[in-house]
Parts: C-alpha cells; structure tokens; sequence
C-alpha cells in the first residue's frame, strides 16, 4: 500500500471519529438531560456509571460510554458493542438501532429498536410501542413509517443500503393501512389516505378509508 494511500486512509478514519464524536455529544444533549433526575455520571478505571447527589452509587460503573438520564428518567449506555436504554433501577429496557455509531434518534417522539434481529419502535420513556415484527423500517414522518420484510442490508464499505424484500406502512399504534406486499413505497399522504406504490414494474396510487 503507497505511502499517499496509508495517509488519506487515516484522515478518512480521523474525521470520522471527529463527526461520530460530534454526533454522540449532539445526542447526549438532545435527548433531554434534566438534572431533577438526581444521577451524575461517574468514573472509574475507564468504564462509566451513576450516582445520586448523596454520593450513593445507583449503576455500577460497567459502561464504556454513558449519556446523561433524561427528564424521561432513562439514559442510553454503550457495553460489549451495543447500546442499552435504561432506567434509575439499572434495568436494561431494550437496545436502540444503531444510527451512525450512536442510539437512534427520535422522530416525532419514536425512535428504532433492535430485537431478535427484527426491528420496532419505542417512545421517549424507552416502552416499546410497536413490536419488532420487521425486518427493517424507516422513521416515522408525518404519522407514518415504512417497513420492510425479506429485505437485507447490502453492505458498502462502512454504510450499507436495503435491498429486496416488500414494503408496507404502518402508523403510531402500528396498524398496517398499506399492506406489506410492494416493492417500495415513494410516497405516503396520511391526510388525502393515498400513497404511491411500486409492483411489478408498475407505479400505483392505492387508495384506503
């Protein structure tokens, strides 16, 4: 390997570990860190933990990376390469989809979870709200999220792209209104109850009541 190559194979890991620091820090903010929770992050030999304000400690130190406990009394926590929710009781509640190299972020209140490498959904409190029964699903937007079953993940170098498999939609108490039977969705108007469709080869505006 030339000399040229080992040197831009190193900024290229460099600045990904700048953005994917840059992207932790923005999640441990925007979750929601509250102080009226009573739990500070703790140190020791490496591995990260909490205590209360008393000093007592309330979660060992067992954690390689810890983010604040939110107002809604649950902090994301990283061991043994997964990350974790869990409450003040140190429960661990479920494990997060990965997205880019951190937990999940929330989309209209809902974010992904993992769980026997199928996928669902959770709120802010980390109760798991819809089941994992796909293989894959996109975030909500505008009341809606696409999933997928039979579809893979084809991997490009450190990203990958999903392929194959049919999609449906689903809403927030996860009702199937457009079945899982297409080859994509491109478009979904919960309002107008129209999404366009693809199968077949064929593009189709399905309808529903």
């Amino acid at each position: 390997m030339g000399l040229r190559k080992r040197v831009n194979q190193f900024f290229i890991r460099f600045y990904l570990f700048i953005f994917s620091s840059i992207v932790l820090i923005w999640l441990s903010t925007s979750l929601g860190a509250n102080p009226k929770i009573g739990l500070e992050i703790i140190e020791e030999n490496g591995n990260y933990g909490f205590k209360s304000k008393q000093g007592l400690v309330v979660v060992q130190p067992k954690y390689s990376m810890a983010f604040e406990f939110s107002k809604h009394g649950v902090a994301f926590v990283f061991r043994d390469g997964n990350w974790y929710c869990i409450n003040v009781k140190s429960e661990e509640l479920l494990s997060p989809f990965i997205f880019d190299n951190g937990p999940d972020y929330f989309s209209e209140k809902f974010a992904r979870f993992v769980e026997n490498n199928k996928m669902g959904f959770f709120d802010e409190s980390c109760r798991k709200r819809i089941p994992a029964n796909f293989d894959f699903v996109k975030p909500f937007e505008n009341g809606t999220a696409i999933v997928c079953n039979g579809c893979n993940k084809e991997f490009m170098g450190e990203h990958y792209r999903i392929i194959g498999g049919k999609y449906g939609v689903i809403d927030k108490n996860g009702k199937t209104f457009v079945p899982i039977e297409y080859d994509s969705i491109d478009s979904v108007d919960l309002k107008k109850k129209i999404a366009k469709v693809k199968k077949e080869n064929k593009v189709l505006d399905l309808k529903w009541k």
